[in-house]
Parts: C-alpha cells; sequence; structure tokens
C-alpha cells in the first residue's frame, strides 16, 4: 500500500501552492481566505480552503487533488 512520503517542504500552505502553480490568482484566494476567515469569525464549521476553491468554481477537483499531490506525494514504492 502507498504511504505519504515526509518531505522538507510538507507545511507549505494549500493556497501557496495553488498560487504558484497558477490554477488561481491572488486576488480568488484572498477572496477565498476571506470567506474562510468569515466563517471562522461566525463560529460556523471550518472548511478547507481547497473546498471554497471549488465552491467558489476557482478551481476543478483535479486541480485541488493536483496541489494536494504536491503538499502530500505519495511514494509507491512503500
Amino acid at each position: 500500500m502507498a504511504t505519504r512520503a515526509p518531505r522538507k517542504d510538507r507545511y507549505r500552505m494549500f493556497g501557496e501552492v495553488a498560487l504558484e502553480q497558477g490554477f488561481v490568482t491572488a486576488s480568488q484566494l484572498y477572496e477565498a481566505l476571506t470567506v474562510q476567515a468569515r466563517r471562522k469569525a461566525e463560529a460556523k464549521p471550518d472548511k478547507l480552503l481547497g473546498q471554497i476553491l471549488l465552491e467558489l468554481g476557482y478551481m476543478g477537483s483535479e486541480q485541488v487533488q493536483a496541489v494536494i499531490d504536491v503538499l502530500f506525494p505519495v511514494d509507491a514504492e512503500r
């Protein structure tokens, strides 16, 4: 079974990678982070940034998965 390989950059943020990959603009990322912060301030259930970007239509599910793959690469040899 494949396991997630530890990486020195594993603490990178989802939005940082999405921006670097060109999946979102800085403006779109800011909007999604604002939505996330507003939900927290209103004591609503947390939503992951990728879910918010998907719901806003700024990213597709394949793009969200691509970011997750960068953040948590799978080591197929284990």
